[in-house]
């Protein structure tokens, strides 16, 4: 296409190196590269552009130069199945989120190969800044009744049938504005997880994410 500031070979493989070739996004980092089944090697990595490397494209930064878009630090490496997702969801991935994995992944590979591992702690602090009234209705929810774990999300027009022996929560889209491109930020933090079945938006709160709701405002 015309007009886009691609990356360059060299620089593709760069970003590649740098995050160890494994996907950069915290939840998944799958290898992209191993054996094809048979005596070859196939890779299903991308180097996927923070800031697009075109007008009208995902996160489009039009203060850089065409060296800054062309350059490794405007990379990020990722499987095809994440630079799908992170370009088709612009909403839950921020270029400052994307910025974020990137240096996770360069972080664990640079550890990795020197014999030490992390564990990417997630700041709930930092999420509950981002959606307040939503996660202070969780954290009221979840003070009430401590053991319920699972939610499901729905309009107030719709009715739910539920288990009167495994009560959830409910949360209504009339009352949270985005309230599903919240809930996906929610899964990027390890907040939530989703059990989506019978056509009804299901969630379940992480432990971790339980705990803090639990802790002494």
């Amino acid at each position: 296409m015309a007009n886009r500031d691609d990356f360059r070979a060299p620089v593709i493989r760069t970003i590649a190196q740098r995050a160890g070739y494994r996907c950069s996004n915290q939840t998944c980092l799958r290898p992209t590269i191993g054996p094809d089944g048979a005596s070859d090697s196939t890779s299903i990595g991308v180097a996927a552009h923070i800031t697009a490397a075109a007008e009208r494209g995902p996160r489009y930064d039009p203060t850089l130069t065409p060296d800054e878009r062309t350059a490794a630090e405007n990379g990020i490496w990722l499987c095809q199945t994440c630079s799908r997702l992170v370009d088709a969801d612009i909403a839950s991935h921020s270029a400052e989120l994307l910025r974020e994995w990137k240096t996770m992944a360069e972080m664990r590979a640079y550890l990795g190969i020197r014999g030490f591992s992390i564990v990417v702690s997630r700041s709930y602090k930092k999420l509950e800044e981002k959606m307040p009234h939503l996660v202070a209705e969780m954290r009221n929810d979840i003070v009430k009744d401590p053991f319920i774990r699972e939610f499901i999300v729905m309009s107030k027009k719709w009715s739910y049938n539920g288990d009167p022996e495994n009560p959830i929560f409910t949360y209504y889209f009339e009352t949270h504005e985005s309230l599903r491109p919240k809930l996906k930020v929610m899964q990027n933090y390890d907040a939530i997880i989703e059990t989506t079945y019978n056509n009804v938006d299901r969630f379940e709160f992480t432990e971790e994410f339980a705990e803090y709701l639990l802790m002494p405002v």
